[in-house]
């Protein structure tokens, strides 16, 4: 697909349209960070003031079906605030969500929700690709985004007869776009756009590449009926190319835009039928050109083509500094701009200081609107025989007017003048006019017919002032500028219909300085051309003087090819220069350089001989790289974006990778997503990573090739880091190698001279094995297996947990071992033997470890799995609950009657929870420092007591009681149970002592639910598991208790106590099942052996019909055996066991308690009673103990018989 675009717009060009070779439109990104592999896609949904994520398949709009979660998914992202920042590859090939009508859609992104103080940036690949009658969205928007950036690669792309989308915005609101990158929607059968906005948009600035490709119909930029843009501003390349049948627009305004378009770069629409530039369906404010816009179709029907086509509203204002072209390889007619408004006046006022050309006629006006004026200063040229067809009300003629197909030239000799004129340039964001007083310098006619008419006209040249054409308007047919010796032009406007600037002379100097250069539209010349003696050219934005407004800084823009020709050339583009076209030398030795902001749309070909190019931080070219012959030196700084192919040609050709020139070397780093070839020797000089992936012309993944580096030498500053596609494997020799990686298929040596080369795994496991084909590993690059001095390693891998180890008796084959521990420095050994099960399983592919950071991570998911596991929370849960059971026993005031029974019953609830403190070492890098592990506990049951007298002395009872159990850890993880409690007793009275004895058996089932969320997922794994599982235990406990009432006033008591009790708890085995990474345990058994002693204060206070008991107190219980921490075993499936903690208990706890109970003479019961219990911390080495506070309440009502 992307290269259908290059070639439509080539062949397109061979006859009378802007001679611009585009190139390839979708490749090498410098900024990007990952490229398309297994299906990874995101949907970012704001749903009651939360934002959640999902990365599952959904069943409707709402999002059923998906794993909605808080926490990002991928690790690679980042969520700084409120911007979500994209750094790994987004991708779907297929179905995975449907929109409110239940169609089915596949897409990379989708937003939905109120999400418009949330911010999006792509670094990296969005892709979304189907390959039926459904939709495919690189980003989908179904709410309310703020503003979305990219610097990377969006592409939505689809194959049946449906439409494919790069962004789709339908009834959705985005504040702002930014696009430094690729956007694109492709569907060689039926309809692509680049961005398809049917819904509300704000500001949208291009630098890179928009582009819609289709088979019936592609648009570039849509905005739809009914809805709005604010503005459009392009510095980079808008196209459109409709392949089979029908229209291509640039950018189709459907809707309204608030502050107007404004082109520096490229807006091309290529069609069939219909092409089209810019097609404006809706009254807009101002159109401001000072780049190129084409409209260009291949067919012969009477659809017509146009550079600017105004169907309904009106332009209030336009200003054209650029290059206009409406054209045609068939006989349709075909228009500069054409009104066609259903409005009275399409267009009121058009000022034109650059070039238009229209095949047909420049400006085609339709019968029932009109032009208000037009005012040219610059050059309308047509082959046909009228400049105009149609009602332009005012219309005044500076500049050269070109007919016929012999090319006529003619001007107004009334309007002839060497004083500066007042020309409108343009529109402020308030709509008012921006004006410059400026010199028309129209070229002299020859080749006279009549006066002021002829069918040539002579260049101009330099004769007089150095500044004799600065601030001017320089009109000519071809070769309107020579230019011989050291020049300089600042603020000036050059136009030609051919060739519009030309070097004369030897080793001649020009300086464009904030100046247009219009050049080309016959279709067969260039902007600018050299002389073939060697030249330098130098181009630079600069500050213009303005009327009323003072000096402004203005772009150099040249709209036409660059061809310096042979010759040793020398070509400088500066900050605030733009190159919509070709930049091209010949034979000779050639020093091209593009700085910090410079932009090329289109191609950069060096000639013969030996030239260098150097593309600096900040530049963006929108085209393909071709060093062709001889021995070249292409030099890449991290930072600058190629969007095409880099190819070395012939020759011994040097490709170097270089940092930033403006940041320190050490935050260098430059990414590598498309296809290098034929440059024989590669230096990497900075940070260089080499993906296993690009995408070829459909819009599909491919294996990333980089062919005929026959030396790849990684300097003392260069890290070369190579990523691997772990599904590509060559089975040929009975063992499977990895042949997934860019190297594979070139033939030469990789050596280092100081830098290093890692592997990125991306899920490879222990024993895997690399194979590098006819690439050859120098002797220079050492592994960790060849030395045991740190500082000589200097061929790894990314993973911390992984070595890599040459193939004996091979220079092209390395095998990946895993680390036999965690590094030494980390003195864990729980977390140790946990990485060991791991191992013994081979799943260390689920991890990318490849800094200290994310070793620490790492860490953490181990320490989930030690410290935080549900499967340790629950003999804790059934502790308590039978010591709740055992207090309403020993706790229960109300004493039966002789041969009579109370019966009573109640409900109990306890609140409460702890927090666990397990320290790291806290001095290295990658050591977890400290790792708090929160749970939040919750028990909530009902009981009934039975207790029967005896005799006065004596009584025996029996209790039957249920609880609902719950833990939450601060991990995302959780336990579930029930318990059911039968309990029998005996209470025996001697005088104001009462004992009681009992014993009681507990039942317990539990759902365990086990989050596993790995934050440094490979591209293999899922960042985010959920294990399950169902088991028992059983309690037994008995215990004994106390309580001595001693009278000490009127109805008053104080009363200590003191129980000692011993509970057992046998729990059962868990098995999670077959998922990756998923745990087993063995059973596991527990005994405590608990003191509490206590005292309370009570008041009984009579009443005519019972009495009523008031009391409070305090207690302190200490667990006397059993406190100390436990480990039940556990293993992955299969694999080696570890241990997993079961935290210590505190030993100590106070508790606070008050009590209220009511007993009448006709047999009611009743009582409240409440508890507030803390405990005091404990620590336990290299762990800390403390909870939360714990509050149990209760009430209960009974009767006595």
């Amino acid at each position: 697909m992307i290269e259908k675009i290059m070639k439509a717009i080539k062949s397109g060009n061979k006859k009378k349209g802007g001679n611009i070779t585009v190139g390839a439109v979708v490749g090498f990104l410098l900024s990007c960070t990952a490229v398309m592999g297994a299906d990874n896609y995101l949907w970012i949904k704001e749903d009651g003031g939360a934002i959640e994520f999902n990365t599952a398949i959904t069943t409707d709009a709402n999002g059923t079906g998906g794993n909605w979660n808080a926490a990002n998914p991928y690790e690679e992202n980042e969520l700084n605030g409120s911007t979500y920042i994209n750094n790994t590859v987004l991708s779907s090939s297929a179905n995975n969500g449907k929109t409110s009508s239940g169609i089915d859609k596949s897409y990379g992104l989708r937003l939905s929700g109120d999400l418009s103080g949330f911010n999006f940036v792509n670094n990296s690949l969005i892709a979304g690709t189907n390959t039926g009658d459904n939709s495919g969205y690189g980003i989908l928007n179904n709410g309310t985004i703020g503003n979305i950036t990219n610097t990377g690669v969006i592409s939505g792309t689809s194959t049946g007869r449906v439409e494919a989308h790069g962004i789709d915005n339908t009834y959705s609101t985005i504040k702002n776009i930014t696009n430094i990158g690729v956007i694109i929607g492709g569907n060689s059968n039926s309809e692509g756009y680049g961005i398809d906005s049917w819904g509300t948009m704000g500001n949208v600035k291009n630098v890179g590449l928009i582009a819609g490709v289709g088979g019936i119909e592609a648009r570039g930029i849509v905005v739809g009926g009914g809805q709005r843009a604010e503005s459009i501003y392009n510095d980079g390349l808008i196209i459109a190319t409709s392949e089979l049948d029908y229209t291509g627009f640039g950018i189709s305004m459907i809707g309204s835009i608030g502050n107007g378009i404004v082109n520096n770069g490229s807006i091309i629409g290529i069609g069939m039928d219909n092409g089209m530039g810019i097609s404006l369906d809706n009254g807009i404010p101002t159109l401001i050109n000072i780049g190129l816009i084409i409209g260009k179709d291949r067919g012969n029907s009477s659809f017509s083509t146009k550079g600017i086509y105004i169907g309904y509203g009106t332009l209030n204002g336009m200003a054209n500094s650029g290059l206009i072209i409406g054209t045609t390889t068939g006989s349709s007619p075909s228009y500069g701009i054409n009104n066609r408004s259903s409005n009275p006046i399409g267009i009121e006022k058009t000022t034109n200081t650059g070039v238009v050309y229209g095949k047909t006629n420049v400006v085609h006006t339709d019968v029932g609107t009109t032009i208000g004026s037009l005012g040219n200063y610059g050059i309308l040229a047509t082959e046909g025989n009228s400049i105009k067809e149609g009602t332009i009300t005012t219309e005044n003629n500076y500049g050269l007017y070109i007919t016929d197909t012999d090319g006529k030239v003619s001007f107004d000799d009334t309007k002839q003048s060497n004083s500066p004129v007042e020309i409108v340039v343009g529109y402020d964001d308030s709509k008012n006019e921006i004006k410059r007083e400026m010199t028309i310098k129209n070229a002299p006619i020859s080749g006279g017919l009549a006066s002021g008419v002829g069918t040539s006209t002579d260049s101009l040249e330099f004769t007089g002032a150095v500044n004799e054409f600065n601030d001017s308007i320089l009109n000519g047919k071809d070769k309107t500028l020579k230019v011989s010796g050291n020049r300089e032009i600042s603020g000036s406007i050059i136009n030609a219909y051919g060739t519009a600037v030309v070097f004369d002379g030897i080793d001649s100097q020009l300086t464009l300085s904030g100046t247009v250069v219009n050049g080309g539209s016959d279709g067969t010349n260039n902007g600018i051309t050299g002389s073939s003696n060697g030249d330098t050219l130098i181009l630079e934005g600069a500050e213009i003087q303005y009327k009323d407004i003072g000096n402004k800084f203005q772009q150099t823009v040249i709209n036409g090819n660059i061809d310096m020709g042979n010759g040793n050339n020398t070509i400088t583009l500066k900050n605030g220069s733009v190159v919509n076209g070709k930049v091209a030398t010949g034979t000779g030795i050639d020093t091209i350089a593009l700085e910090n902001e410079a932009v090329v749309n289109g191609e950069v070909a060096t000639g013969d001989g030996n030239d260098n190019l150097t593309i600096s931080t900040g530049a963006i070219i929108n085209g393909n790289i071709d060093m062709e012959n001889d021995d070249d030196t292409l030099t890449i700084e991290k930072g600058s974006i190629i969007n095409g192919t880099l190819n070395g040609g012939t020759g011994n050709d040097t490709l170097n990778f270089n940092p930033e020139t403006t940041r320190a070397l050490g935050n260098s780093e430059i990414n590598i997503l498309h296809n290098i070839s034929d440059f024989e020797n590669m230096n990497i000089n900075t940070n260089v990573t080499l993906f296993e992936k690009t995408i070829e012309d459909n819009g599909t993944p491919t294996d990333l090739a980089i062919t005929g580096a026959e030396n790849i030498t990684i300097g003392a500053n260069g890290v070369l880091t190579l990523r691997l596609d772990i599904t590509n494997i060559d089975k040929t020799s009975g063992t499977d190698k990895i042949k997934g990686h860019a190297l594979y298929g070139n033939n030469g040596t990789i050596t280092s001279t100081g830098g290093k080369l890692f592997l990125a795994l991306n899920g490879a496991g222990n024993e895997s094995v690399i194979s590098f084909g006819d690439t050859a590993l120098d002797g220079s690059l050492v592994t960790a297996h060849e030395t045991k001095v740190e500082g000589e390693i200097n061929f790894a891998t990314t993973s911390l947990l992984h070595k890599v180890k040459r193939v004996e008796g091979t220079t092209n084959e390395v095998i990946i071992t895993s680390r036999a521990d965690l590094p030494t420095d980390i003195a864990y050994e729980k977390l140790n033997e946990i990485y060991h099960s791991i191992l013994s399983v081979d799943e260390l592919g689920n991890f990318n470890v490849d800094d200290d950071e994310k070793l620490s991570t790492f860490l953490s998911y181990l320490n989930d799995i030690y410290a935080g596991n549900p499967y340790s929370y629950s003999s804790e849960l059934s502790r308590k609950s039978t010591g709740m059971f055992r207090d309403i026993v020993t706790e229960n005031i109300f004493k039966p009657k002789t041969n009579k029974w109370i019966i009573y019953g109640g409900l109990t609830h306890v609140d409460g929870g702890t927090k666990d403190t397990y320290y790291g070492k806290g001095y290295y890098t990658y050591d977890i420092g400290s790792s708090d592990m929160d749970a939040d506990t919750k028990i909530t049951g009902a009981y009934m007591l039975g207790e029967y007298g005896i005799s006065d002395t004596l009584t025996s009872g029996v209790v039957i009681g249920g609880n609902k159990l719950k833990s939450d850890l601060s991990n995302g993880s959780k336990v579930d149970g029930s318990a059911l409690y039968l309990g029998a007793y005996a209470k025996k009275y001697i005088g104001s002592l009462k004992v009681t004895a009992g014993a009681g058996f507990q039942y317990g089932d539990y759902d365990a639910d086990r989050l596993a969320v790995n934050k440094v997922a490979s591209d293999s794994a899922e960042s985010v598991m959920k294990y399950s599982d169902n088991y028992n235990d059983m309690t037994y406990d008995i215990y004994l208790n106390g309580r001595y009432s001693h009278n000490i006033g009127d109805n008053l008591f104080l009363e200590p106590y003191a129980t000692l009790s011993y509970t057992y708890i046998d729990q059962d085995s868990a098995d999670e099942g077959s998922k990756s990474l998923a745990i087993e345990t063995d059973s596991k058994s527990f005994d405590y052996t608990v003191g509490k002693v206590g005292v309370d204060l009570k008041k009984v206070i009579p009443h005519e019909k019972g009495k009523s008991t008031l009391s409070a107190g305090v207690s302190y219980t200490k667990i006397l055996d059993g406190a100390d921490e436990e480990h039940i075993t556990g293993r992955f499936k299969g694999g080696s066991n570890f241990d997993i903690l079961v935290a210590h208990k505190n030993e100590h706890s106070i508790g606070l308690n008050a009590k209220y109970a009511l007993e009448l003479e006709n047999g009611v019961l009743f009582d409240v009673k409440g508890t507030y219990s803390v405990e005091r911390d404990s620590h336990n080495g290299s762990s800390k103990n403390r909870t939360k506070g714990k509050w149990i309440a209760g009430t209960g009502v009974g009767y006595k018989f």
